[in-house]
């Protein structure tokens, strides 16, 4: 389901069903809900799983929709994953995908920051060479995994329609709810884009999500990152 206001204030139960701040959810990010349940202001709330947590949390019904399934529908699932390739440039910030070799979308992206690491850690440049998506995703919480409610945090719930294509440091085509400075490096790694455009990648790219899967892991589609 897809947060459908600015913001929305998540909520832990605890002991004596009482009720403590939890993250904050922001328009336009994917949440599993797992069930409907009364709030603490007696309306119908939802519950949310998450991904990388597994605990719950809970936001008003009203905020948020269900997502259709044909909103999530493959796009030309009748080409071959032998024909669909993706190209990212680092120097235009630009993603472009082909079919049979002729262009079908492109996208201004924000691609990873190319600053110097220290030895062992993991670097915030996208990885140039040839890869693969490989692993799919329609929600991940990305960040440090705390459970806290400080806006300062790097806790990014809900961060939707997730392309897996560098598997040795999870870098990823992904939407992006939290800037719109596309067109110039912003990420930790991953291509930044913007929502409905990754959802677009989402649905394209081999594997071919099913919509029962939480992920899919199957080797699809072609990608070049270059300079």
């Amino acid at each position: 389901m897809e947060i459908t206001v600015p913001f929305t204030q998540s909520w832990q139960r605890v002991e004596d069903d009482q009720w403590k701040k939890l993250y904050r959810l922001y328009y336009s990010s994917i949440h599993w809900v797992t069930r409907v349940t009364e709030g603490p202001d007696r309306q119908p709330w939802y519950e949310i799983t998450d991904d990388l947590l597994k605990i719950h949390y809970f936001v008003p019904a009203a905020h948020m929709r269900a997502i259709p399934d044909e909103e999530l529908a493959p796009i030309s699932p009748q080409v071959t994953a032998e024909a669909k390739r993706i190209e990212v440039s680092l120097t235009e910030q630009k993603l472009k995908a082909f079919e049979y070799d002729q262009p079908v979308f492109t996208a201004i992206v924000a691609t990873g920051l190319p600053q110097a690491h220290p030895e062992g850690e993991i670097s915030t440049e996208t990885p140039v060479g040839n890869h693969m998506v490989d692993h799919k995703r329609p929600v991940r919480h990305m960040g440090d995994g705390e459970i806290t409610s400080d806006l300062s945090a790097y806790e990014l719930p809900g961060v939707p329609w997730v392309s897996y294509f560098y598997s040795h440091t999870g870098v990823a085509f992904h939407g992006t709810y939290w800037h719109d400075n596309f067109g110039k490096p912003m990420s930790h790694g991953c291509v930044n884009m913007r929502n409905e455009d990754a959802k677009w990648l989402f649905r394209w790219t081999m594997p071919k999500y099913d919509l029962s899967d939480w992920y899919r892991m199957e080797g699809g589609t072609s990608v070049q990152v270059f300079a």
